[in-house]
């Protein structure tokens, strides 16, 4: 991604957060130094724009995460990933943040989240193979998932540190039925 890209992605991203996703294109094109025009050779739209923070957002997510999709579902291998993604979104606050305010309003566009179904394909399946093996317990993938997530999102929330964290780590093995 070119550097005015980024800057532009920069700069929405702050105001996305601090005034909403209504803010305007010139008020971004302002807080990135370029003019509406540079703004709109760089995203043909606002919801180009949209769709290119969440999924710079995921990507870097994705990326901070150690699991390759090939690891079978352990203990240890989810304590990775947990840590992982702890680790991400402690020192990227504003990516994180977002990366939700954008999936929670639903503005993304189903390319960009076919996109990003892409990226999460390995865990996805990661987590299927071990709810197929008996490895884990749930009512689907995507419902596992999403609670691995929620209760990341929970201990970020509540500010969890070392042992609360890992106390919250083994609450989460407990419901997923894995075992040491």
């Amino acid at each position: 991604m070119s550097e005015r890209k980024t800057q532009i992605i920069h700069a929405a991203t702050s105001l996305f957060l601090a005034e909403g996703v209504g803010v305007s294109t010139a008020s971004i094109a302002k807080a990135a130094g370029v003019s509406n025009g540079t703004l709109f050779n760089a995203f043909a739209t606002k919801q180009a724009l949209i769709d290119a923070i969440y999924l710079a957002a995921k990507s870097a997510m994705f990326a901070a995460v150690p699991h390759s999709g090939s690891d079978s579902f352990t203990r240890a291998h989810l304590l990775e990933n947990w840590r992982g993604y702890l680790a991400w979104a402690r020192a990227n606050p504003e990516e994180r943040a977002i990366m939700h305010l954008l999936l929670e309003a639903g503005l993304t566009s189903a390319e960009t989240q076919a996109q990003v179904d892409q990226l999460a394909k390995p865990s996805a399946d990661w987590i299927q193979t071990a709810l197929d093996t008996g490895v884990i317990r749930g009512p689907n993938a995507g419902f596992v998932g999403k609670l691995i997530f929620f209760q990341l999102d929970l201990v970020i929330t509540e500010n969890l540190h070392s042992e609360e964290a890992d106390l919250a780590f083994d609450m989460l093995c407990t419901s997923i039925g894995l075992k040491s």
